[in-house]
């Protein structure tokens, strides 16, 4: 076989890797076409061709049920490939935006650990962009939310200043979920910030202080949102 055959072998192998990569995100084709889809780059095998069958991940379908199933079906494929679709997967984590799944395929690879240590990269990586993007950044903080981890509280806080309310939410969610009094000052930090505007956040993080006994200065009453007061340096609802 001469270098053109070669040149044309590997043009026509991007091409037809191109061309499942797109019918399985394509949601106007029929659900046996994105399966036979699937199942070929699941079969090829490359890189490439993991990296394609992992766009289905990114792709949602009206039908809740239906799309559940064929994400469940990617899932297996995966799974099924071992240690060769690690790599794909990691740097999937890396670009795409929906990754519940790539990091539950992780954590059945290579255990809990990993995929908490990758969570955690993904979630600096979210912190040193400054960008205008919150999708990824609530999503890891939703699933850390379940992670109860002391690089919490390294890297969490940093998203209590963020401009998108949900994910400064989300944060105080992770920070909430870890059970553990480090959690008090950040969020005292966000009770104390006279810009934070986002009462629904403000009231979460207030109930958190009255559930907890937090102490607390006088002086963050006229902080509080409606229906909570300080006395005797602890939070109370007037409710």
């Amino acid at each position: 076989m001469g270098l053109m055959d070669l040149m044309d072998l590997f043009s026509n192998d991007e091409k037809k890797i191109a061309r499942h990569t797109r019918r399985v995100t394509n949601r106007d084709a029929q659900p046996e076409d994105r399966e036979a889809s699937a199942r070929w780059l699941a079969d090829h095998g490359a890189p490439e061709a993991l990296m394609g069958l992992m766009a289905r991940f990114d792709m949602n379908l009206e039908h809740q049920l239906k799309d559940k199933g064929e994400k469940e079906l990617v899932f297996s494929l995966l799974l099924d490939k071992g240690h060769s679709a690690l790599g794909p997967i990691r740097s999937w984590l890396k670009r795409g935006r929906q990754f519940a799944f790539p990091l539950r395929l992780l954590e059945e690879m290579e255990g809990r650990e990993a995929a908490v240590a990758q969570a955690f990269e993904m979630l600096q990586v979210e912190a040193d962009k400054d960008d205008f993007k919150p999708e990824k950044k609530t999503g890891i903080l939703v699933w850390l939310a379940e992670v109860h981890d002391p690089r919490v509280f390294e890297l969490v806080p940093h998203f209590l200043k963020d401009f998108d309310e949900g994910v400064r939410y989300a944060a105080s969610e992770v920070l909430v979920a870890q059970r553990d009094d480090r959690a008090r000052e950040p969020l005292l930090g966000l009770l104390s910030n006279p810009d934070e505007e986002s009462n629904r956040l403000k009231v979460r993080v207030t109930e958190i202080f009255v559930a907890r006994g937090w102490q607390v200065d006088a002086s963050l009453q006229e902080l509080l949102p409606q229906g909570f007061t300080v006395r005797n340096d602890r939070v109370y609802s007037t409710r």
